[in-house]
């Protein structure tokens, strides 16, 4: 068992990226045309990149092509089940990032290319941020402005 989670602990934002490395472009455009045909993400972008990695004990280096897959919280489980399904890697690399704060035009965006049927997200400002967690025994940080010195008489 992974000593690391795999559900975010605190995803909160209305947008999710889904990153993952491909040995070429037209390996990546595939991918890409996979998910958009499936509505899986409303959007993609391919980077070349220049990639330096542990493998079978030996750090090898390889170009590639990242994919960023554009998606809402609730497509990423199919997405990801799409991408490590069709992967040409063995140990394929899907990471996913939570985004907090997205423009309301993209936002709006998102919704109506993935789910239509949907209504609108709200227009009041996103996800709200949540204060982290204190540990036990922890006290609240005390003032940040500067106390006014006593007035002379």
């Amino acid at each position: 068992m992974s000593p690391y989670p795999l559900d975010p602990v605190r995803a909160v934002g209305p947008m999710r990226i889904l990153l993952s490395a491909y040995p070429s472009r037209d390996a990546a455009l595939d991918a890409i045309a996979g998910a958009l045909e499936r509505r899986l993400a409303t959007c993609a972008n391919v980077l070349p990149i220049d990639s330096r990695y542990w493998w079978r004990g030996r750090v090898e280096t390889s170009s590639e092509s990242l994919v960023l897959f554009k998606t809402v919280p609730k497509r990423v489980g199919a997405l990801v089940q799409f991408l490590a399904e069709g992967h040409p890697y063995e140990v394929p690399e899907i990471a996913e990032i939570d985004v907090p704060r997205v423009g309301p035009a993209y936002l709006r965006y998102l919704a109506e290319t993935l789910d239509p049927v949907a209504p609108p997200p709200p227009l009041g400002g996103g996800a709200r941020r949540r204060a982290a967690p204190r540990g036990r025994g922890a006290q609240r940080p005390g003032r940040t402005r500067a106390r006014r010195p006593p007035r002379s008489r």
